[in-house]
């Protein structure tokens, strides 16, 4: 399953088959196949790992959770066999973000590494950067305005971060993406927060499926944001009876009066959703 990735046009990125890259057209980029586009927000306790498989068979991996409990999640959703993921993103590198990437790059073939070029401190950070240099795996540094080509006609549109910011709160530099599959939008924001959120009101935002901000705490999820996103679908993604206390009831409650539809890892699990390009459904 090893890829090619070529940005084959300035802020556009394809991740195709090997020698195919170059000689894609426009129309065959952006028509979705009719296949199906597989989304699973994995159950990593407290922390994001989400595992999506595109209807060409690619597979990406956004965040990776805390731990090794990763391992045991993607092999819920793909074959033992498969020692290979096309590529990871890295949304910013907090520990309930990036300490189960460590484990997946120490086991799993993996072609490209997106992220926003942010540092830290954290020892698993430098684990994990070490592990993509020994390894050699392309890392690319994402900025607002790439699109990501997955392949079957699903996307990425990255909206965060606009500029790099060289600050020591790692949320400054917060990846947010909009995964797109034919009418179908899912809206990934990582640990955003309020600022995130108004500094991409004026986007296209509105989706069927919102990953809700920072697990759904107080700092995220406000009224102007939901309204303007207008999700059927929102997946909170967190730990039984997790010490921070989210989700937050006012977020909840924020929802519910919006007349979305919550679904909650730590109440339910792996939330896996599916698009055939025109309708979402929650397996």
């Amino acid at each position: 399953m090893r890829k090619l990735l070529e940005r084959y046009r300035p802020k556009y990125i394809f991740l195709g088959a090997l020698g195919v890259a170059a000689v894609v057209t426009w129309s065959a980029v952006f028509h979705f196949d009719g296949g199906r586009l597989t989304v699973a927000f994995l159950d990593v306790g407290q922390g994001d790992a989400i595992f999506i498989e595109t209807p060409a068979g690619n597979q990406v991996l956004i965040d990776g959770g805390p731990n090794k409990k990763v391992l045991s999640e993607l092999s819920r959703v793909m074959p033992f066999y498969d020692r290979s993921i096309d590529a990871v993103l890295l949304t910013h590198p907090h520990q309930d973000h990036i300490g189960g990437l460590v484990e997946i790059l120490k086991r799993y073939n993996v072609d490209f590494v997106f992220d926003s070029g942010d540092g830290a401190s954290l020892a698993e950070f430098g684990e994990f950067k070490k592990l993509v240099s020994e390894k050699n795996i392309k890392e690319v540094k994402v900025r607002r305005g790439y699109r990501i080509l997955l392949g079957g006609g699903a996307y990425f549109d990255v909206l965060l971060p606009e500029v790099f910011n060289d600050s020591e709160n790692q949320h400054q530099n917060m990846v947010v993406v909009r995964l797109t599959y034919g009418s179908t939008c899912f809206l990934m924001t990582g640990d955003a927060e309020r600022e995130h959120e108004f500094k991409i009101l004026g986007d296209d935002i509105d989706c069927q499926v919102l990953k809700v901000g920072h697990h759904g705490s107080k700092t995220s999820s406000s009224e102007a944001f939901l309204k303007a996103v207008s999700p059927e679908i929102a997946v909170i993604q967190a730990g039984a009876k997790n010490r921070y206390g989210h989700p937050y009831q006012a977020v909840l409650d924020r929802l519910t009066a919006s007349a979305v539809q919550i679904f909650r890892t730590d109440i339910s699990g792996a939330v896996i959703i599916e698009s055939n390009g025109k309708n979402v459904f929650v397996k």
